[in-house]
């Protein structure tokens, strides 16, 4: 199973998950430019290079059955990447792909003005972009480091744009917070409209942060393979 980065964090981001899950599933947890071992490189902001390096970049690994995951922009990227790889010929695609808070596709919304034209100081200021509890907050050492990077994947999702009717040909399973005013059920349960298999929808306890819950890993794992067992469906 690849793990795929969300905004401004590394891969080491999935590691009690990737713990906790059965040893019949390798996880790999995978690195883009711009964090932990890859920070001197800079962070791509162009969704369809950083998916066309990954495909590049992943393709010895995918010999055998093998599912996606993605968090938040993660979940865009293992989405885009699905499906180029479903796209070319005699290329594998994923198993199955599962999502985390984030809003289906076709539901990512372009801002009026792209945080290409703020400064940093606009960027920093914006509550929308730099949430209260970022450490972009606190730590003016962790701006320094992780601020292009930060940019970068903002401006990724930002310029992301996806119709309604793109599909994957795999079942997707979407998990969000119960109690989630960041990212609303309703826009994670549109998921189910970019699928040509099954969809499902898991609410897991609390707010935006759910995801990161210690209570919440073991139902995220439990689903996973659950759903990686199931037959998929229509």
């Amino acid at each position: 199973m690849f793990f795929f980065p969300y905004a401004g964090k590394g891969a080491s981001g999935y590691r009690e998950l990737a713990d906790r899950l059965g040893e019949e599933i390798e996880p790999v947890l995978v690195q883009t430019p711009g964090r932990e071992a890859r920070l001197r490189e800079p962070a791509i902001a162009d969704m369809d290079e950083l998916v066309a390096r990954l495909a590049d970049g992943l393709r010895g690994l995918l010999d055998v059955p093998f599912a996606f995951f993605g968090h938040s922009m993660g979940a865009l990227v293992a989405f885009e990447l699905a499906r180029k790889l479903e796209e070319e010929s005699g290329a594998p695609g994923p198993l199955h792909l599962f999502v985390s808070a984030e809003s289906a596709p076709h539901l990512i919304v372009p801002p009026a003005v792209t945080n290409d034209r703020l400064s940093d100081a606009e960027f920093l200021a914006d509550p929308i972009r730099v949430r209260e509890d970022s450490p972009l907050k606190a730590d003016p050492f962790f701006v320094e480091l992780m601020l292009p990077t930060y940019r970068a994947d903002s401006l990724l999702v930002e310029r992301y744009q996806s119709p309604p009717d793109r599909v994957v040909r795999c079942p997707i399973s979407a998990f969000v917070g119960e109690f989630d005013e960041i990212v609303p059920q309703d826009d994670v349960a549109e998921w189910k409209s970019h699928t040509a298999s099954s969809f499902r929808l898991r609410l897991l306890p609390g707010d935006d942060g759910a995801f990161f819950r210690p209570e919440s890993v073991p139902m995220i794992t439990s689903a996973v393979e659950s759903d990686l067992e199931a037959p998929p469906g229509p």
